[in-house]
């Protein structure tokens, strides 16, 4: 489906825009049934994309430092 694009910004921008697409189908689908969803809030939302910042923000940390460790 995106194996032409090349651009990573792209697919990244084309796969949210799916999830997007697919949650407003869903919503409109299945209206009545969504109570499910209800833990899906703007500050989970934020809470999860803080926590996922952290996560790769020291896992590139320490990537950094093994390479550099084996470059000396």
């Amino acid at each position: 489906m995106f194996k032409n694009s090349t651009c990573k910004i792209c697919k990244y921008i084309r796969y949210f825009l799916l999830s997007v697409f697919l949650l407003i189908i869903l919503a409109f689908i299945q209206h009545d049934k969504l109570h499910y969803l209800k833990f899906i809030t703007p500050e989970n939302a934020a809470t999860l994309i803080i926590v996922a910042g952290i996560i790769v923000f020291v896992g590139k940390i320490i990537h950094y430092y093994i390479d550099k460790r084996k470059k000396n």
